[in-house]
């Protein structure tokens, strides 16, 4: 009952956390745009050149549009090359290259937008030589590009310091070690098979169920991982994440990783996250 109340406190931090960052994006890229709206009225007027005032509205939010739209994009790619100091030397080269579409894209998304919105108006809308003004264009969407990622960051730093905070749980086993399950029965195309515990790698929880893996093969089982892990014998697993249990026997090694976490490298390759809510196990984890 513990476990489930702190996984539904994190799992709140999370959805608080989402809503700060949502919150913050949109606030700050429409005051931008609209401090830059008033900008080009004012440069224009000095020049003598008198707007109507919804042609530099259509102009930056359109900008603005495409930015909001891309914002998950770059969380998305952050998540798959995340850097940190073990991966930077891959990932950032990585996210240098990912500028480039990024701007391409957003100066595409915002130049079909303003043609669309001049043509309803009944006006011709010119961006001018492609080349010169994507490459003035680049510069700006290269520094957003760096500040949204800083950005997604700072959040997900706020998040992991909130979980930090959290009261750690303790697992209380449900039955005497004697008593702990030795075999599963599990079913995969249309087969049943009876698979000794000693033989699993690892276990993922997925939504009401988990996955097994062991020996090179993927199980499902309809069982949630903490009524699973209250039926292993905990001398053997071990809870490393809210979503993760693995086979101590199985373990290569713990690598250190960002934000206080660890990493567990098992025997068959996979990487496991071993998250700062339980890094507290970590000295007692080969204790017999």
């Amino acid at each position: 009952m513990a476990d489930e109340s702190h996984r539904q406190q994190e799992s709140a931090i999370r959805r608080r956390v989402r809503l700060w960052q949502g919150a913050f994006f949109f606030a700050v890229v429409g005051a931008i745009t609209t401090v830059n709206i008033f900008t080009t009225l004012a440069n224009k007027a000095s020049d003598g050149i008198y707007l109507s005032p919804w042609q530099p509205v259509v102009w930056e939010y359109s900008s603005a549009l495409l930015t909001w739209m891309l914002i998950p994009c770059v969380a998305w790619f952050n998540a798959y090359a995340p850097i940190d100091a073990r991966t930077w030397k891959w990932t950032l080269p990585l996210h240098l290259l990912a500028t480039i579409p990024y701007s391409i894209i957003h100066v595409s998304g915002m130049v079909a937008l303003r043609k669309l919105t001049y043509r309803i108006a009944g006006l011709h809308y010119h961006f001018g030589a492609p080349i010169p003004n994507w490459i003035y264009e680049y510069r700006k969407d290269f520094v957003t590009y760096w500040l949204i990622l800083a950005a997604l960051y700072a959040f997900r730093v706020c998040r992991l310091w909130l979980e930090s905070r959290l009261p750690p749980t303790t697992v209380t086993p449900a039955f005497a070690l004697n008593d702990r399950m030795e075999r599963l029965v599990v079913r995969k195309l249309n087969r049943e098979f009876i698979l000794n515990t000693a033989d699993i790698d690892r276990i993922e929880a997925d939504g009401n169920y988990v996955t097994l893996y062991a020996q090179g093969t993927s199980y499902p089982l309809r069982e949630s991982l903490a009524a699973l892990e209250k039926k292993l014998d905990p001398r053997r697993f071990a809870r490393v994440h809210r979503g993760h249990i693995v086979n101590l026997d199985r373990i290569r090694e713990i690598q250190p990783w960002d934000s206080g976490d660890y990493r567990i490298l098992l025997k068959d390759g996979s990487l496991v996250n071993f998250s700062r809510r339980y890094r507290s196990r970590l000295p007692r984890l080969f204790q017999s």
